[in-house]
């Protein structure tokens, strides 16, 4: 049954990064409360959390707690983010996901573990469609290399951006920055 659910997965990511290449995805704004969605998250992940003895702490600035976003899309790019960070974190430590307000109108969401890092050399390979750091014969940790390439063009076909800052060996944190509120525009682009 897991490799069912991998090739299923693998194959709606494709679609969906497909969608938004055409530009025929769609975006489904509505107000949202961001600790309650990360929450909802976490809930979702718990087994995969629990295997691994690990800690989910929450820090939500108050002044981005209200949003109007595609609820559905971050949680696609948070469950990325959060399950990348949940496999390449030992067991017993903690994640947090955390958000701030990143000027006026937008905010920023970071996800940071206390896992293996990324060597400096590998971060460009870091959002790149097919990309495995982790790749080869002795690989260890199961994935396609799409997960973040379709985090980063889902979030770009947003008018938002991605990236990550990494110690080899220490941790790693991926970042989100969004719109408060996102507009849709003709056609359901951003």
């Amino acid at each position: 049954m897991s490799c069912a659910r991998h090739l299923l997965h693998l194959i709606n990511d494709v679609l969906d990064m497909s969608k938004v290449e055409s530009g025929k995805f769609e975006f489904f704004p509505e107000p949202a409360n961001l600790q309650q969605l990360v929450s909802e998250l976490g809930d979702v992940m718990h087994t995969s959390l629990q295997r691994k003895s690990i800690q989910l702490a929450i820090r939500i600035d108050a002044d981005v707690s209200s949003l109007v976003i595609d609820t559905a899309r971050l949680k696609q790019v948070l469950y990325n983010y959060l399950s990348n960070a949940i496999k390449f974190t030992p067991s017993g430590v903690q994640v947090t996901i955390s958000a701030c307000a990143e000027g006026p109108d937008q905010f920023r969401l970071e996800v940071e573990d206390t896992g293996i890092g990324i060597a400096p050399g590998d971060l460009p390979r870091l959002f790149v469609d097919f990309q495995q750091l982790d790749a080869g014969f002795s690989k260890l940790h199961q994935g396609t290399g799409l997960g973040l390439a379709l985090t980063r063009r889902l979030v770009e076909a947003q008018g938002g951006s991605v990236g990550a800052r990494s110690t080899f060996g220490v941790g790693s944190v991926f970042h989100v920055v969004l719109n408060r509120v996102h507009q849709v525009q003709r056609g359901g682009a951003a």
